[in-house]
């Protein structure tokens, strides 16, 4: 499985993990649809789909009739479809489990008592942190239930007190009027989407090593950066020999939207080189990070028009760039070159997951330059056969808002 911020990478596979809690649930959740896409058998692939659909359906923290509807239909897909599990001796006879026939009352129970975010395994766990391990450590470990029941009165006093005092203060207090946010010294807001750092951290890097398949593998660096120039107004030749500034990444924030919660997420597009190891400073080889990520763009395109991906376009961002001072050009903006794949089509049938593949112009990959405003956010794509780099699966279970995004058409859950 591909390296993507945000997803955790089992490296050791799951067969080793001993202990499953509801956070290395959410985890494999986000991978496990697109593990078995391209060799399970069809019928296992949907069901898995309607399960997993399922999941991220019923943890909305905000639903419509419609989100409802969706849900019920990506449950009936998994009992259409799980008789493949007995089929292929995953189970025994049947599917009496109690955890499975209690999905069948999600759609009721949320629609008499709202969302059913905050139900999941992780509350009462967090719960017996709270009220049982915590405060029998603060016992004697003798008559240890009377003093845990008084330790937890004296909590709940204080947290009262607490939640009196803040409320006193705020009330005494006029707020002050909202003021914009300020960039530190290190970082300067460049739109209200995203940010970056305010001076490139590596500062000289030859266009060779940007261009070499042990640096940043931009092959097509020269030629996209000469005909971004010449679209520019600028009949300038780069050279090999040139040095440039490069970035890290790049951080966006994601909106807050209902579904998925009250708070920013942070969505970074990583463009870094691989590192050797380090004898000296006994720093690990790290392998390079060249996101994928959506991009604004121009062109038509009849299968999104009217849809929240209109205008949208997924490509491998490869680097992150300054130009020269000596350069005709003067760039407020951070440039990027990366390398598209093909329109977004139709949604597959079977895993319902976009199909994208690389690409291509004269026999060698679709480069290009851009302004680092029109990149969007990044996007997970999942090789769809081991050892083949042509054929990539569009993840849409990557995060809420990617999944909000896919399969619920909301553009709201976009950086503006």
């Amino acid at each position: 499985m591909p390296d993507h911020h945000g997803v955790r990478h089992f490296k050791n596979g799951i067969s080793s993990v001993s202990q499953w809690t509801g956070t290395e649930h959410k985890e494999m959740e986000k991978v496990f649809l697109g593990l078995i896409a391209a060799g399970a058998h069809p019928q296992m692939v949907l069901a898995v789909r309607g399960l997993m659909d399922f999941a991220y359906f019923a943890s909305l923290q905000s639903h419509t009739s419609d989100t409802l509807i969706l849900m019920r239909n990506s449950l009936d897909t998994f009992h259409a479809n799980k008789d493949i599990f007995i089929q292929l001796k995953g189970r025994k006879n049947n599917f009496n489990i109690p955890k499975v026939h209690s999905l069948d009352h999600y759609e009721r129970l949320i629609r008499l008592f709202g969302s059913a975010d905050g139900f999941n395994t992780e509350s009462p766990e967090r719960l017996h942190i709270d009220y049982a391990k915590n405060a029998y450590r603060a016992s004697n470990r003798k008559d240890y239930i009377d003093q845990m029941t008084m330790w937890l009165q004296r909590q709940e006093a204080v947290a009262r007190f607490t939640a009196y005092l803040e409320w006193s203060r705020l009330t005494a207090t006029p707020l002050p009027p909202p003021t914009a946010p300020v960039a530190d010294n290190d970082s300067i807001v460049v739109s209200r989407s995203f940010s970056i750092a305010k001076q490139p951290p590596t500062r000289a890097v030859p266009a060779s090593h940007i261009i070499s398949p042990t640096g940043h593998n931009a092959s097509l660096f020269i030629p996209a950066l000469t005909t971004f120039l010449r679209q520019s107004g600028f009949q300038y030749l780069p050279r090999g020999f040139n040095v440039f500034g490069t970035w890290k990444r790049i951080r966006f924030r994601l909106p807050k939207i209902p579904e998925v919660g009250d708070r920013h997420s942070t969505n970074l597009v990583r463009a870094t080189a691989p590192s050797p190891a380090s004898l000296t400073s006994r720093k690990l080889a790290e392998p390079a990070h060249l996101d994928f990520a959506l991009i604004r763009t121009g062109e038509q395109n009849v299968m999104t028009e009217g849809t929240a991906l209109e205008g949208l376009r997924v490509a491998q961002v490869k680097v992150i760039f300054k130009l020269p001072s000596h350069y005709p050009f003067k760039s407020t903006l951070p440039l990027a070159y990366i390398e598209w794949f093909t329109p977004l089509r139709s949604p597959d049938a079977l895993d319902g997951y976009y199909h994208l593949t690389r690409s291509t112009r004269r026999h060698g990959p679709y480069a290009e330059i851009i302004t680092a405003d029109r990149i969007v956010r990044n996007v997970m794509l999942i090789p769809q056969k081991w050892g083949q780099d042509r054929t990539f699966l569009l993840n849409s279970h990557s995060d809420g808002h990617a999944f909000c995004l896919y399969k619920l058409g909301y553009d709201d859950c976009l950086p503006k």
